[in-house]
Formats: C-alpha cells, structure tokens, sequence
C-alpha cells in the first residue's frame, strides 16, 4: 500500500477503451472536483456545484498523485456520492454524466 492511498486525498483517472476519452477526480474526503477530457486536443470541461452559494474566493485543497497541491474553487466541489456516481457511470457508458453540472474550459 502506499502512504497516499491512506490519505484523504486522492487522484482517479478512468479512460475509455481507445484512450479518447477520459475522467479525472480529485478527491478531499468526502469532497471532489472532475475534469472530462473528450479528446487530446480540448480544454476539456470541469464540474460546477448548481448548490453552492458561498463566496466565489473560497476554495479547497487536492493533491495530485505526484505530491502538487492544487486549490480550486468550492463552486466546482461536490459531495464524494456524486463524484463515485460520476465515475461508475463513466466506466459503464464511456459518456460524460448527464447529472454532474459542467463548465466547458475552453470558453473565457
């Protein structure tokens, strides 16, 4: 086992059979944030909490697998249920899950 794995956090990335397509999670507990990459050459799109209604300055902290420590804003976190729900339908379907809430990354 290693050490990270007994840590709160954790960095889960599925892949499609031909590797098109792929779904990031970043996890915090009982938080995470997820990244869809529908190809090589897109910006990609990110997860938004429709919920949230805190202040656009907060944000919470992921490591990376490779020790780098990430913050995002606490608008783009979800409750750990939604994230393992967004991964398993991922696996199963290869299709971007219709119920997570996102933003595409390549518009300003």
């Amino acid at each position: 086992m290693y050490i990270w794995e007994k840590s709160p956090y954790k960095e889960i990335w599925v892949d499609t059979e031909d590797n098109e397509q792929a779904l990031m999670a970043l996890i915090n507990g009982d938080f995470g944030f997820l990244m869809y990459l529908p190809d090589d050459e897109s910006a990609g799109f990110t997860s938004r909490n429709p919920e949230y209604s805190g202040s656009d300055d907060e944000t919470m902290e992921f490591y990376l697998s490779n020790g780098q420590l990430d913050e995002y804003p606490l608008s783009w976190v979800l409750p750990i249920e939604q994230i393992e729900k967004a991964i398993d339908y991922f696996k199963k379907y290869h299709k971007i899950p219709s119920f997570i809430t996102w933003h595409d990354d390549s518009e300003i």
